[in-house]
């Protein structure tokens, strides 16, 4: 399992092994602005997660996550919305599939 010592060295690495495009949450659904697109979360299987310090937000952590759509495309969301709007962010995240995805 990778360690990270910041949200911009963990997304660098997954972007590097292929994980191109960024997912955010709008409006209960996932929206990819790479390939303009909405994406229910339940066609969203996560693959990895990592937890990395930040003193930015409040809880001193913020999650990176590795996620592939029905159609094979991967792609990274963070957990930053969580700050925003948690039952909002835990709703959207609660509906995509759970696959092989790490957990440090």
């Amino acid at each position: 399992m990778s360690r990270f010592n910041n949200l911009s060295e963990a997304v660098n690495v997954l972007r590097s092994r292929g994980f191109v495009n960024t997912f955010s949450i709008q409006h209960q659904r996932v929206y990819c602005s790479e390939l303009s697109k909405s994406i229910s979360p339940a066609q969203l299987t996560l693959l990895e997660r990592y937890v990395v310090p930040s003193p930015a937000v409040q809880s001193g952590e913020e999650e990176v996550y590795g996620f592939r759509t029905d159609d094979n495309q991967l792609g990274i969301m963070t957990n930053i919305y969580a700050e925003y709007d948690p039952e909002g962010f835990f709703s959207v995240f609660r509906q995509c599939l759970k696959g092989g995805a790490g957990h440090d």
